[in-house]
């Protein structure tokens, strides 16, 4: 498979499935390659769906929520305001530099990937605020221990490493629409994965000395998503 189609399979199938999917670590410099991907992924995602940016260093009260001074003060009791990741529930985010990624965002992450929700008891309130979300790690790491904090990137489905130059690329832009997605979502409840072909995923991942689970997990949720997006062309 070449990195094109690599990288735009990538994208059809975690836009037919974010949340069950995790995310996806984009591995590239800042550039033409990588905001193409970018918007071939919200050509093919639900017009409405929430897009959200996170920055490297972002604090906990806006990742997470906090306190609403201002609304506090005029109710005369703690007034919960809403996080970046409840407010793309339902959709995406975007995480700059995700190799830079402090410890505790990346566990904070996580722990919403897990959850669907985020749950703070800080600053004398306490919420739990649904955040259903995939999330697309934007990694610009030059070394190879430059990488996305591996408590993140375990729970991300696909790794995709995009070609500097353009024209190397490949991709195939009308490859899926939005269209197809849209069908693909209809239709993947639908889809069982045969047992043997569990199983022998489960015996791959051993056998290549994978230790975590969550692979051969991902492996057939990407493979029940693949196929009515096979269908749909």
């Amino acid at each position: 498979m070449n990195a094109g189609l690599s990288a735009g399979l990538a994208a059809a199938l975690f836009a037919v499935d974010p949340v069950g999917l995790g995310g996806v670590v984009l591995r590239s410099s800042a550039g033409a390659p990588r905001e193409r991907w970018l918007a071939q992924l919200r050509d093919l995602l639900p017009a409405d769906t929430p897009w959200r940016r996170v920055p490297a260093h972002i604090d906990d009260d806006r990742l997470l929520g906090g306190l609403d001074l201002a609304a506090t003060l005029q109710a005369g009791r703690p007034v919960a305001q809403r996080g970046l990741l409840a407010e793309a529930d339902g959709g995406v985010v975007l995480l700059a530099m995700a190799e830079r990624l402090r410890a505790g965002t990346a566990a904070a992450l996580a722990a919403a990937i897990d959850a669907q929700a985020v749950v703070t008891e800080r600053q004398g309130i306490g919420t739990r605020q649904a955040s259903r979300l995939g999330v697309v790690a934007l990694d610009e790491g030059l070394a190879d221990d430059e990488r996305v904090p591996a408590r993140l990137r375990e729970r991300l489905a696909f790794h995709v490493t995009l070609p500097a130059s353009p024209q190397s690329q490949g991709a195939d832009d009308t490859l899926f629409t939005r269209a197809d997605v849209a069908a693909a979502r209809a239709a993947v409840g639908g889809v069982r994965i045969a047992e043997a072909f569990v199983e022998g995923l489960c015996a791959a991942s051993l056998a290549l000395g994978i230790d975590s689970v969550r692979a051969p997990m991902f492996a057939c949720r990407a493979a029940s998503d693949a196929s009515p997006i096979s269908c749909a062309q």
